[in-house]
């Protein structure tokens, strides 16, 4: 089971040179990622879009994944320049701050390279489509999640099997000072996501019983006996 918010942090091999993880797509249907957002180190400031299928070996002791994607195939990847329609504010100078799934607050690594050496970047049809058509992991974490009969806590992570490329579980934590509780529910228990400006809540098709019910997390990545 892989935190998805932890990558953010993590260090990012490719086939030539490193990269920084900004963001995630995924697809909430399918439960699938669709891309990795990655920043070259040394580039000329843009975001790239590199297709899941490239993902390589992942090596939890560095905390570093491998995306299996050349220079050239890199620069012919979906792109756009930080400030571009459909790009999140928050990613225009930093990488989002995240909440890994033992509540503890990180900021992914910046790259070397200034803005006085970035370049224009055409705009990208295929990443605008991409941004259209995908859910990013920034707009979800830390959001509102309601029950059926009332809210329950804001999403602290979403985990899965990355080798396989499945999204299991959803992370709620109930953001409480005292009796603060990480409880686990299945992806599957998402009934929709309601957009916002502030980038909207979730809704689960679960009663606030049934989430009382629910392991927490720390029971959850338990080994088995």
């Amino acid at each position: 089971m892989q935190s998805l918010s932890e990558l953010l942090n993590w260090h990012v091999r490719l086939a030539e040179g490193d990269a920084a993880l900004s963001d995630i797509l995924f697809d909430p249907k399918s439960r699938r990622i669709s891309y990795f957002v990655v920043r070259h180190a040394g580039g000329d400031g843009s975001h790239t879009l590199a297709a899941a299928s490239y993902l390589g070996t992942i090596d939890t002791d560095a905390r570093e994944i491998e995306l299996m994607i050349s220079t050239e195939e890199l620069t012919r990847a979906p792109r756009w320049e930080p400030g571009a329609p459909g790009f999140d504010p928050g990613l225009a100078a930093l990488p989002p701050l995240v909440i890994g799934p033992f509540g503890a607050t990180h900021a992914p690594l910046l790259m070397p390279g200034t803005d006085e050496d970035a370049r224009p970047v055409p705009e990208d049809a295929r990443a605008e489509k991409a941004l259209e058509n995908y859910q990013r992991l920034s707009r979800w974490i830390e959001r509102p999640v309601f029950a059926s009969d009332g809210e329950i806590g804001k999403l602290g992570d979403i985990t899965g099997d990355l080798q396989e490329n499945r999204l299991d579980w959803l992370v709620i934590d109930n953001g409480k000072f005292f009796g603060r509780e990480r409880r686990v529910l299945p992806f599957s228990a998402l009934a929709h996501r309601a957009p916002g400006d502030k980038g909207g809540h979730l809704v689960l098709d679960v009663t606030t019983a049934e989430y009382e019910e629910a392991p927490t997390l720390e029971d959850h990545t338990q080994p088995a006996a």
